[in-house]
């Protein structure tokens, strides 16, 4: 509709004020139309147009549709083109909005994501990564706060429904002392996915769960799992890697063993000739709770074998003193780590007891895989002894590194009984 002014007409009797009256009434009622349109918001598809310096003078425009948009797919990124759109007066518009539907009728409004989203100034736009399913884009021309009549909808374009292939998993072997509370898990899947790791025990009665982004390399580490209060037994992990697309992979699986259990060592002093007195035969045991890493023993030792008996004349040394015993080694192959035996009660009258010896007096050294004790026997004395010693709990102090054959560290224990050479 166009508002003009006519020419004035002389003033009838009592019309003196008209031409200033038809003013103020046309001014109200553009201010009431820029109201009621205005409540209206960016839904409307009409707008007024102020025509040249006259303020009363205006008119209706409005935002038609653009033609149906095109749209492809390739790589699985969606790339919409559309043409330009003008107002219903030839004024051009300034924006689009992009969107789509699962459905070349009906159906629910997406928007665009990616490079399609927000207002695009531009005549097409690409969106990444689109999702799995037949898609159908519309384009709404924008200007301003006022948004135009929708498209007709694009042709179909198939989103990517392929899932990336499942993950794959690096754990420790085993879950211990040293490292339940920071269990690392990596691996690999596809660049750019979302990959989400689950760790559960034993009936699943702890989970944990992480997510985290596969890098330009395919590379993911998870943020080191803290396992301290997950039952000791298998470790089940399992990993599902989402493309941008959300089409999640079957699942990636690897398990750990969790022993967090420390083997203890326990002593006895054997006696094999006369009780309270220490002699060349007499023996120290200490025998372990668990199967133990016999290289941490003895580094020439292999697991799972039995070794043989370690003798040798001068080679094997057992020192007493005061209250404690030590072991060495004077030959080379085998670097002992033994500790030191507190043996309770002092067995020299005076100053250092040693036993090593030659021929059938060697110290000797042996392992019993069955058992999983280590039997120290004494060979050749020097020094002076006392006799009649009393009974006492001798007990060991595994160095650093002595570790059964899940890698915890072995602690000394009270013994049985008490014993005495």
């Amino acid at each position: 509709m166009i508002h003009t002014n006519q020419a004035p007409q002389p003033d009838a009797p009592g019309q003196r004020n008209q031409p200033r009256r038809r003013k103020l009434t046309r001014l109200a009622g553009v201010l009431a139309a820029a109201v009621v349109i205005s409540w209206g918001g960016p839904a409307a598809s009409a707008f007024w147009q102020t025509l040249g310096s006259n303020a009363g003078a205006t008119r209706a425009d409005s935002i038609p549709a653009v033609a149906a948009p095109g749209a492809s797919l390739a790589g699985g990124s969606a790339s919409v083109t559309w043409r330009q759109g003008t107002t219903a007066e030839g004024r051009p518009v300034a924006g689009y909005t992009v969107a789509r539907y699962l459905s070349a009728t009906g159906g629910t409004k997406v928007g665009g994501t990616g490079g399609c989203a927000g207002t695009i100034t531009a005549l097409g736009c690409t969106e990444a990564f689109l999702p799995a399913g037949t898609w159908y884009y519309t384009v709404t021309p924008v200007l301003g706060a006022w948004a135009g009549v929708e498209s007709a909808r694009s042709g179909g374009v198939a989103g990517d429904s392929t899932p990336p292939i499942a993950p794959t998993l690096s754990v420790p072997t085993t879950v211990n002392s040293a490292n339940a509370a920071s269990v690392p898990v990596s691996g690999t899947a596809e660049v750019g996915s979302s990959v989400t790791v689950t760790v559960k025990d034993a009936g699943a009665v702890h989970t944990s769960s992480e997510t985290m982004t596969a890098n330009g390399s395919g590379q993911w580490t998870a943020p080191n799992f803290d396992l301290t209060t997950f039952a000791d037994g298998t470790i089940s992990y399992s990993a599902v890697a989402t493309d941008a697309a959300e089409n999640p992979s079957v699942a990636g699986t690897a398990t750990s063993t969790k022993d967090t259990v420390m083997p203890t060592a326990k002593v006895a002093l054997v006696n094999q000739n006369t009780a309270g007195t220490v002699e060349k035969g007499d023996q120290v045991t200490i025998q372990f709770s668990k199967p133990m890493n016999l290289p941490s023993i003895c580094s020439a030792w292999l697991n799972g074998q039995n070794p043989a008996e370690m003798s040798g004349n001068g080679d094997i040394v057992v020192t007493i003193a005061g209250t404690e015993l030590t072991v060495s080694r004077t030959g080379s192959g085998c670097t002992l780590n033994i500790g030191t035996v507190s043996l309770g009660t002092s067995y020299a009258s005076s100053g250092i007891l040693t036993f090593q010896g030659n021929g059938s007096n060697t110290s000797k050294i042996a392992w019993n895989n069955t058992s999983q004790t280590l039997t120290i026997t004494l060979g050749g004395r020097t020094g002076s002894v006392k006799t009649n010693v009393a009974l006492s709990s001798p007990t060991v102090a595994p160095p650093p590194g002595v570790t059964d054959v899940n890698g915890n560290q072995a602690v000394g224990a009270q013994p049985t009984a008490p014993s005495r050479f």
